[in-house]
């Protein structure tokens, strides 16, 4: 018998009962019943994201709210500032370049967590009010590294710039407090931490970034977050959604708030704290300076390709890891466990790590991993 097991970061492993929804009989979207759904989810993303504003959803992944944020707030020739620190970052700049936007970039080492005064350096340079918006990332899952949403905002609240922050592989793992911060667009998607199959993406927007958006000149049509806005008060969205994905995305959420967000935020961080002491022991090097709770991005020993390694625990104990990306490809291996990922479960994938590395010849500290990471997680 084989089982497999998916530890990336995104998609991420769906509970059964929020995949059993996809079978059940359409709902019509124009319909009350659905209508409700909409406004549970939005009531049950609030804890997540940190936000009193309106809580689209839109049907695409991550990057179509990414796209989105842009096409709304961005005019051709606005002067826009990208904090460029991972593979996201670039896809930011890269977006931002598509809609003609003016990109000044932040460029930081990936791996460190950007300065925010560098940021403030920027706006400085730039003129300050002659910049419409900072865009940067909560958690670049290329590099595991989380930035500082909070140190960021105190910068940009000085300026008229707005702070559009790319969220999805961080709401709903970690703390994130939109409105308290500054976040004037915060986006997101369903198969990260939210547990649930791609296909669905969110976008919260602030007053002020709702007022840009009215009066931004660029191409849109699908994307137009305006349109999502008129007929927000009765939760009914503008197109046809992907229904049965949302309703997974909704019985998701509903065991998120059931365990607590407190909660859910807490098991993500010994998870993690559990994964990084493992990779510690078994004398491999943790990459970033500043990790999220959401990975565990790691350097496999000098004598083992990272592609190799790969390949070997997933064809043996069919366990699957991510591999790098960017200039990080074939440099590092990435554990996700974020999402619908418990103690038990990490113990399975640094098990499956650690025979790996010893089917492979790496004979260092056999069994150190998996006792450093029961220590962490018995103790608490």
């Amino acid at each position: 018998m084989r089982k497999e097991y998916l530890f990336t970061p995104g998609p991420t492993p769906i509970p059964s009962k929020v995949a059993a929804v996809q079978t059940e009989d359409l709902v019509y979207h124009r319909r009350k019943d659905y209508h409700e759904i909409y406004e549970r989810i939005v009531g049950n993303l609030r804890p997540f994201f940190g936000t009193e504003q309106p809580i689209i959803l839109i049907t695409g992944s991550g990057t179509a709210a990414m796209e989105a944020a842009v096409a709304n707030v961005v005019s051709p020739g606005d002067r826009v500032i990208v904090v460029r620190s991972g593979f996201f970052g670039d896809r930011w700049a890269d977006i931002c370049k598509a809609f003609g936007g003016m990109v000044r970039s932040v460029d930081v080492e990936w791996g460190r967590a950007v300065n925010p005064r560098l940021i403030e350096q920027r706006l400085e340079e730039e003129g300050g009010k002659n910049t419409r918006a900072v865009f940067c990332t909560f958690v670049d899952t290329s590099t595991g590294t989380v930035h500082d949403i909070e140190a960021i905002g105190e910068v940009v609240k000085n300026y008229d710039a707005l702070l559009v922050v790319d969220a999805v592989s961080g709401v709903g793992c970690m703390e994130f407090r939109a409105d308290e911060w500054g976040v004037d667009v915060a986006l997101s998607a369903s198969q990260k931490g939210f547990m649930s199959p791609p296909g669905i993406s969110v976008i919260a927007l602030s007053a002020d970034a709702w007022r840009v958006c009215e009066h931004t000149k660029n191409h849109r049509y699908y994307f137009d977050l305006t349109r999502y806005r008129e007929n927000y008060d009765r939760f009914e969205p503008p197109y046809t959604p992907a229904i049965n994905t949302v309703r997974a995305f909704d019985v998701a959420l509903q065991a998120m708030n059931e365990e607590g967000p407190k909660q859910v935020f807490a098991r993500h961080e010994r998870v993690a704290r559990a994964a990084r002491s493992a990779v510690s022991a078994l004398g491999l090097s943790v990459f970033p300076m500043n990790p999220a709770d959401v990975l565990t991005v790691f350097k496999p020993p000098d004598e083992i390709a990272a592609a190799e390694l790969r390949d070997h625990i997933y064809k043996k104990y069919g366990v699957f890891f991510a591999g790098g990306q960017g200039q990080l490809k074939g440099k590092v291996i990435r554990i996700g466990h974020m999402g619908a990922v418990t103690s038990i479960d990490i113990l399975g994938a640094l098990g499956a790590l650690e025979m790996g590395l010893a089917d492979l010849g790496y004979d260092g500290r056999q069994g150190q991993g998996l006792t450093t990471a029961l220590e962490v997680l018995r103790n608490e």
